[in-house]
């Protein structure tokens, strides 16, 4: 208990709501832009097709502060939404990574229905095999903190969640440790040992718990 107590007060006072300024980083696998044609075609997504013959979707960014990916067809009439902010194309699958879930999603039609498939942990590590996963499950259940030790050099890691917990307006914030942020918001380029805040705007309460990395 006194642990626990202890621990409470240091990141109390450890922790600032100031959030790094640094540039993102960027992933290796480019996103779907806003404006850019999609078609699928014999099970395959792709970017590169005859538009005179192929159907096709054009990605457009939703309006208000979601900024969900939605697909039009040619004449402007809405198809799909993935629900997610990032997205791309590898070896003909289309993969989306949501902000607010911090899950990462593989699309597929079926009769003209698109359908959503979580990616397993396996499955996310093998497209990102330099990064560390850190599941949400990981956090002790009665501080919602972890320790971890940084790697030599750049340290990646992506926060995995593998509960139902939504994570909208959620960032990051710390006083003395140094990292950089992704388009992605599960990722962080950890360059500097501390303790890393992610948060609802600092708040800590059953609805939206912090979340506390301890980076020695």
């Amino acid at each position: 208990m006194l642990k626990k107590l202890f621990l409470i007060l240091m990141i109390n006072l450890g922790l600032s709501l100031q959030v790094y300024a640094y540039n993102m980083e960027s992933i290796e696998y480019k996103n779907i832009n806003d404006g850019a044609k999609v078609a699928y075609t014999s099970g395959l997504w792709t970017i590169k097709f005859d538009k005179k013959t192929t159907p096709y979707y054009i990605k457009k960014i939703s309006a208000g502060s979601g900024s969900y990916s939605e697909f039009y067809n040619p004449d402007g009439d809405f198809v799909f939404s993935t629900g997610c902010q990032y997205e791309f194309i590898l070896n003909g699958k289309l993969y989306g990574y949501s902000n607010y879930d911090l899950k990462f999603y593989e699309f597929t039609f079926n009769n003209e229905i698109l359908e959503q498939r979580e990616l397993a942990q396996d499955e996310v590590q093998a497209l990102f095999d330099k990064y560390e996963i850190i599941k949400i499950s990981d956090f002790t259940a009665s501080t919602n903190s972890l320790k971890i030790k940084k790697k030599f050099g750049k340290f990646k890691v992506i926060i995995l969640n593998d509960t139902d917990r939504y994570f909208y307006n959620y960032g990051y914030s710390s006083n003395n440790a140094k990292f950089k942020t992704y388009p992605l918001k599960g990722f962080l380029c950890i360059t500097k040992p501390g303790m890393i805040q992610f948060s609802h705007f600092g708040d800590n309460s059953k609805e939206f718990p912090w979340f506390i990395l301890l980076v020695r």
